[in-house]
């Protein structure tokens, strides 16, 4: 059996740092593809106090080569030979797990694997659209950028449209991927390739949002949709966050102009066309929010958050895309869940009302 130790290093830096002693670290061995900064971004506007910093910190984003390394799926961690977990490489883990015996790889495998792949519990991170956009699309990208040539990709098993269609608007090598649909699968390759998250770098990196905007939007021709200059983002066939008296919510806003629309049926296409067409967006925070990137600069955009989240996410991309942003929180639907984060909104009309007139709507 190959037990996933609780040992660790904090950064994968830091087991270069221990294995290579007093001897310099190869730019082939951990290649530094964006450097760390702190950029200042504009506070959000609307008629709740901020809350969060407006000054951002993000670490490195690398692409580190680690001989005999090892992936492990399920809760996706990477293990080094000397069986310590790279912890700024994974999301979370349990350490009762026992693994067989690794499949063996002798060629050059990069990872995208991250998060949960666990089939067992039905989660998977990279089936979320927001984590997808930001945290493993964005991971191609530092890829491409070291220049490593690839044998194989690691990931998940693929299970929505989004996936595929994002991956051949990149013309993303197909052939190529290896995707694993369980809780206990086990790699080890002659140079396991393993980028940096975006996410655990400090969320939502400029240089992220650049790559997305550049490579789905403006490196394809997607005309404008028509009729859809003013919409309201529903999440009513999500499992949470949704909107409790979203009814009551759109019989205001219809009065305004907007429109609802429902954006899971719409294909990757059809998303960047519509939010390429918005001039006022309304909606709860999520997911769906991820499409601020396709987003012109001047776009007045209303986000809702429950008061139990707090979360800059969607507010960074607004800044890079130069979009007008406004935080409003609202109260949650009682009792509050068990889990943190998946609370239903309950929309005050009034409240709302305020930020569209200082939004100018």
């Amino acid at each position: 059996m190959y037990p996933i130790l609780d040992q660790y290093y904090n950064k994968t830096i830091d087991w270069f740092t221990d294995v290579t002693s007093n001897v310099s670290i190869s730019p082939n061995q951990y290649h530094i593809i964006h450097p760390k900064e702190t950029i200042q971004l504009s506070p959000p506007k609307g008629v709740d106090l901020v809350r969060w910093p407006t000054e951002c910190h993000f670490d490195e984003a690398f692409v580190a080569v680690i001989p005999n390394g090892r992936v492990v799926t399920g809760n996706c961690c990477v293990v080094t030979p000397n069986n310590k977990r790279l912890l700024d490489t994974e999301y979370y883990y349990n350490p009762s797990i026992e693994l067989q015996a690794p499949e063996y790889r002798k060629e050059t495998v990069a990872t995208l694997v991250w998060g949960w792949n666990s089939p067992s519990l039905s989660y998977y991170t990279h089936a979320v659209y927001g984590h997808w956009f930001f945290d493993y699309l964005p991971r191609i990208h530092l890829l491409e950028r070291s220049g490593i040539p690839i044998d194989k990709y690691l990931i998940g098993k693929l299970t929505h449209p989004f996936q595929y269609e994002s991956l051949n608007m990149l013309d993303f090598p197909m052939d190529k991927l290896i995707q694993v649909d369980r809780d206990d699968f086990h790699l080890i390759a002659d140079r396991l390739v393993v980028p940096a998250v975006p996410v655990n770098l400090g969320k939502s990196p400029k240089w992220a949002y650049q790559f997305i905007h550049k490579r789905l939007k403006e490196d394809h021709v997607i005309p404008k949709k028509s009729g859809y200059e003013r919409i309201y983002i529903s999440r009513q066939d999500a499992f949470a966050r949704f909107v409790i008296n979203e009814d009551e919510v759109m019989n205001y806003l219809q009065q305004k102009g907007f429109t609802r629309v429902v954006t899971t049926p719409l294909s990757t296409i059809e998303k960047i066309s519509l939010f390429s067409a918005a001039e006022v967006i309304v909606s709860p925070f999520g997911s769906n929010n991820a499409n601020l990137a396709f987003c012109n600069p001047g776009t007045k955009v209303i986000e809702m958050s429950p008061i139990t989240v707090v979360d800059d996410y969607f507010w960074k991309i607004s800044n890079y895309a130069q979009l007008d942003y406004y935080e409003m929180v609202c109260d949650i639907e009682l009792p509050p869940k068990p889990i943190g984060g998946i609370d239903n909104l309950i929309v005050d009309i009034n409240k709302l009302a305020q930020v569209l007139a200082l939004a100018g709507v």
